[in-house]
């Protein structure tokens, strides 16, 4: 079940047109940039491991923090659009459920930004912030965003691509043939990946509208997603950002949070299985 996920999703990632889909921006999204600004003074100058980089977008942002930056994704087409973007910055073709080549407590600052951690399935991600918890220094955090179950977007099903009009008449016709490709795109790759979809009482892995149905994505409460940290090592009460960038007291129903994680002192993590 699991490696069909993994599957999609890398195929996705690896692809041309979503690698420069992701190559264009350079800016972190409001949660992001609130956690970063909450953080950012006690991590100044350390070491800081940018997973799931994709094509550079968090690149600037992150090494205005500190200079001592690595930058991983498991797609190799990932890694080479932030090079290219980036020729003097350190880049590495990683997998964050298995970062061997990182040493223990080594890092100050994980962030894993644009929901990435939300790309691979349960045991995955559950591996992830156990191999996250292990390379950070006692005093480390994760920055992280994922998304949120309680959204509408966790049960909106099929959606079709967006169609923007315009009054230009040949403007108009060629976004028309592009909606009219990309609703067939997303129809076929819906009708194909819906079977791997998995509800719980935990969480859901849904065949989400993203690159025209062609991801599994994760979605999980805030409440269980702390859960899931504390399981892992980490402080029980994350503090977590909704994406407008404003602080979550309670819960929120807006589709993507930001949480800042902290290593919890002398806890005891959790083996795989237990």
């Amino acid at each position: 079940m699991y490696r069909d996920i993994d599957r999609i999703n890398l195929r996705t990632m690896r692809s041309a047109a979503v690698v420069a889909h992701y190559a264009r921006p350079d800016e972190l999204l409001p949660h992001e940039r609130a956690a970063l600004d909450e953080v950012q003074a006690e991590v100044r100058g350390g070491a800081i491991l940018d997973i799931g980089v994709g094509g550079g977008r968090t690149v600037t942002a992150l090494r205005e923090v500190s200079t001592d930056y690595l930058g991983i994704d498991y797609s190799r087409e990932m890694v080479e659009a932030s090079q290219a973007r980036y020729p003097d910055v350190r880049f590495a073709h990683a997998d964050a459920r298995h970062m061997a080549d990182i040493a223990d407590a080594s890092i100050d600052l994980a962030v894993f930004s644009c929901n990435g951690i939300s790309m691979v399935g349960h045991d995955d991600r559950l591996a992830i912030m156990r191999e996250v918890h292990r390379v950070l220094k006692p005093q480390g955090v994760f920055l992280f965003t994922t998304y949120n179950r309680n959204s509408p977007e966790a049960n909106a099903g099929f959606c079709f691509p967006e169609f923007e009009a315009s009054p230009n008449p040949a403007r108009l016709l060629v976004r028309s043939i592009r909606h009219l490709r990309d609703t067939t795109i997303s129809v076929v790759q819906r009708l194909r990946h819906v079977r791997h979809e998995v509800h719980t009482p935990e969480y859901a892995v849904i065949n989400d509208k993203c690159h025209n149905h062609g991801v599994m994505l994760y979605y999980i409460t805030l409440a269980q997603q702390r859960r899931q940290l504390q399981a892992a090592g980490f402080d029980a009460n994350a503090l977590a950002y909704d994406c407008a960038g404003q602080r979550i007291v309670d819960d929120t129903t807006l589709d993507s949070m930001a949480l800042i994680a902290r290593k919890a002192h002398a806890q005891r993590v959790a083996p795989p299985g237990e």
